[in-house]
């Protein structure tokens, strides 16, 4: 009891370090399957995305973001502030009873929270349901094992004909569009944090743009015809667009509420564009070249997501982070402007510096793994395969891998020029001291 007094006392006193008007809003979107070559400011050619180049206009840029090649790896990182080898060990699981997520620490500190989206984190048999556990106070998402297997017996699928849990009730959407719902949900979110005496964070893991790659609500079919998992890549063009248009919603809302100048916003991605199945010939046009989406796989197309932050006031517009960051850098970095003590054991480092223009953070090297494999089967139980695992570090310039192989990242984007063995030794032994710093670090599952 006293132990637990004093965690209480800790964080209500970290808490008290930042006046509560100035507790900014947080709204963070993570889309689904988006890499960086979709995107117009960052170098794409084949869509449209001005919501999301404004962003660059309007806040920062970063370079270098590293996530896992994969969704539910990336997830876990995120909302657990650490690296998956530390704590993840099943697919679409996360270890609720030892991980406390972004949104347990912002909620105990007075945050209101929710999610609305696709939540692929698990503890659907466990009451409350998952999104509870992980304090978030309202959600709006759909059960995954559920889905897919609604998906197998042609049902419906993630953005037609699927339910819903809303707040711990179940509902069928029928022929609603998924993501309208999600939309309208995080709008009316925010709306209610207008009158709100306390602050929020919304976390948004959308759904699009995975496959499979249907139609969306902009055409004047009905989604009554748009069942199983089969898709087309012509629809491709048209979800990268909503994502966009849906960017740009959350935006007017926080502009019409009065609230985005007290709102850090955050958009990044989990992984890279897909490239199987629906997605087996999509091509992209990049810088003109025309490109394979990088998921599944740890290149610069795969793990090196989009990542853009804009809070009116706060970050300078039009500004440009250089160094490497990797998505376990956003727990630390909400926490301590939150006025929040930080969790033990987290591998973030603080991006407050970096928002505000004052310096970069602490960061040496960004940090992923995975396999050069065009599959998700060492990525479900990574423990099993521990000896086939690529662990792999960089920084502005460098690339090392655990095989020992070094690629220069200012020739040949998008994975870089390998780098003769022989040469570069000095680099390649600083680059392998600060991998083995990282996977040396305990805990250590695998």
């Amino acid at each position: 009891m006293r132990a637990a007094r004093l965690v209480v006392l800790s964080v209500l006193f970290a808490t008290a370090l930042v006046d509560a008007g100035d507790r900014p809003n947080i709204v963070l979107i993570l889309v689904d399957d988006f890499g960086r070559e979709l995107i117009n400011c960052l170098g794409g050619e084949s869509y449209q995305t001005p919501n999301i180049d404004q962003l660059a206009t309007d806040g920062i840029q970063f370079d270098i973001c590293y996530a896992t090649p994969m969704c539910s790896p990336t997830r876990n990182m995120l909302l657990s502030g650490k690296y998956n080898f530390r704590n993840y060990t099943a697919w679409g699981e996360y270890r609720f009873d030892s991980e406390a997520t972004i949104a347990n620490t912002l909620q105990k500190s007075g945050y209101e929270t929710a999610v609305t989206g696709k939540w692929h984190l698990g503890a659907w048999d466990d009451k409350p349901f998952g999104p509870t556990l992980a304090g978030f106070s309202q959600y709006a998402t759909f059960n995954y094992p559920e889905q897919l297997d609604e998906d197998k017996m042609g049902i419906g699928n993630f953005f037609w004909n699927t339910h819903l849990w809303t707040n711990g009730k179940r509902e069928r959407l029928g022929e609603k569009y998924s993501p309208a719902r999600f939309r309208d949900f995080a709008v009316d979110f925010i709306r209610a944090g207008e009158a709100a005496e306390s602050p929020f964070f919304l976390y948004y893991p959308m759904i699009l743009a995975h496959r499979p790659f249907m139609p969306t609500d902009s055409t004047e079919r009905t989604g009554a015809e748009f069942r199983g998992r089969k898709g087309d890549a012509k629809n491709f063009p048209d979800m990268v667009t909503y994502v966009d248009n849906t960017l740009g919603a959350i935006r007017w809302a926080l502009n019409e509420t009065g609230q985005a100048e007290n709102t850090l916003l955050i958009f990044t991605s989990d992984n890279g564009t897909d490239n199987v199945s629906d997605a087996r010939d999509l091509r992209s046009l990049w810088r003109g070249q025309m490109l394979k989406g990088g998921k599944y796989v740890p290149s610069e197309l795969g793990a090196n997501v989009p990542l853009f932050a804009v809070w009116p006031g706060t970050i300078k517009a039009g500004s440009r982070y250089r160094r490497p960051v990797d998505l376990t850098d956003i727990y630390p970095t909400l926490c301590q402007l939150a006025g929040v003590e930080l969790p033990e054991g987290l591998d973030g480092h603080d991006l407050g510096r970096a928002l505000r223009s004052e310096g970069n953070s602490d960061r040496e090297v960004a940090y992923t793994w995975g396999v050069f494999q065009y599959s998700s089967k060492k990525y479900k139980t990574p423990q099993q395969y521990e000896s086939e695992l690529l662990h792999i570090v960089r920084d502005e310039r460098w690339k090392y891998q655990s095989d020992n192989t070094l690629y220069d990242l200012k020739k040949g984007w998008p994975q870089g020029d390998p780098v003769p063995q022989g040469e570069q030794k000095e680099v390649r032994e600083k680059m392998r001291a600060a991998l083995r710093k990282i996977r040396q670090s305990q805990p250590r599952l695998w």
